[in-house]
């Protein structure tokens, strides 16, 4: 069965849903499992949703598959993501907000045009199976790196410095 433009619209509904989804959720996990773990899940997800790609066939099964994935890949994005602003918002000074939001934006979208002609190159020489291989690898590169930083023990909002009681600490 052959699923075409309506089966592109189910995945992209259903992820847009689940991007949704996380973003009205993250406050709650947050609370609840703390900003370094949620952070450290997240950025885990994403490449791990993307390994339905890599067996992926036609049919309504898969469009079921991929469409679920999708929505789950997006909730952990937007969550992780709306939890990485609220930190980055906390522990940066007034100052420099505007510096980190244009530098956080230009590492995602920057890095872009390079990962495309990149993985181009990759198909070109290998096959697209290898490039979705490859790009899960890359993906959970993030993850690798926050497990590893001081934000993965974060158990709860940092406290601006503004704010803060007098002894308080930054991180």
């Amino acid at each position: 069965m052959k699923t075409g433009t309506t089966g592109l619209g189910v995945i992209m509904g259903v992820s847009g849903a689940g991007c949704l989804a996380g973003a009205l959720a993250a406050p709650r996990i947050v609370r609840r499992f703390g900003p370094g773990r949620v952070l450290v899940a997240g950025f885990a997800m994403y490449p791990l949703m993307s390994v339905p790609l890599l067996f992926a066939g036609p049919g309504p099964f898969w469009l079921l598959v991929l469409a679920v994935a999708g929505g789950l890949q997006l909730a952990a994005a937007a969550c992780a993501g709306t939890t990485q602003r609220s930190v980055r918002q906390q522990i940066c000074p007034p100052e420099l907000q505007a510096r980190a939001q244009q530098t956080s934006t230009w590492l995602v979208s920057g890095s872009r045009p390079f990962a495309a002609v990149a993985a181009g190159a990759l198909a070109a020489a290998t096959n697209v199976w290898t490039v979705l291989l490859v790009g899960a690898f890359v993906l959970a590169v993030p993850a690798l790196v926050l497990w590893r930083s001081p934000v993965s023990r974060l158990t709860s909002m940092p406290v601006p410095a503004s704010t803060a009681p007098a002894g308080a600490t930054r991180p």
